[in-house]
């Protein structure tokens, strides 16, 4: 697979997509020549990201709730954008859930680096990058 090649996948925002995402990412991982750990912190990294958007996203009776990835690589790095068309993020005058919170320091932790685009009822999008390892 060349360089630059992406994976773009729009499925409902659901618990269940989120294994799906999570395997298409991998595999699209290994194809781009990623290994092991490499392969595992994408896989982190996507998932909590997804998951952010199935629990925050959308209100509960929301229709549709779309969720998409893409991915693709450069020489240096594989760079993710999970994109939703929820309510965005909003200040709010109480504590954030705790899921939030923790799902973005663990992104943050793993990721080469990652912006939060979001605009009120226009979505959130969350593009991350992961610096490929030398050895792949």
């Amino acid at each position: 697979m060349a360089a630059g090649e992406q994976l773009h996948l729009k499925l409902p925002a659901e618990a269940d997509n989120i294994a799906v995402i999570r395997e298409a990412v991998g595999s699209r991982a290994k194809e781009f020549g990623l290994e092991g750990s490499a392969v595992d912190d994408l896989k982190t990294v996507v998932s909590e990201a997804c998951a952010n958007v199935v629990l925050h996203a959308y209100p509960d009776d929301a229709r549709p709730r779309p969720l998409e990835v893409e991915m693709s690589q450069t020489e240096r790095a594989v760079n993710v954008v999970v994109r939703d068309q929820g309510v965005g993020i909003r200040p709010s005058s109480g504590p954030k859930p705790p899921s939030l919170r923790l799902g973005l320091q663990l992104i943050g932790a793993i990721a080469s680096c990652f912006q939060i685009r979001s605009g009120r009822n226009r979505g959130t999008e969350l593009v991350i990058q992961l610096a490929i390892p030398a050895e792949a």
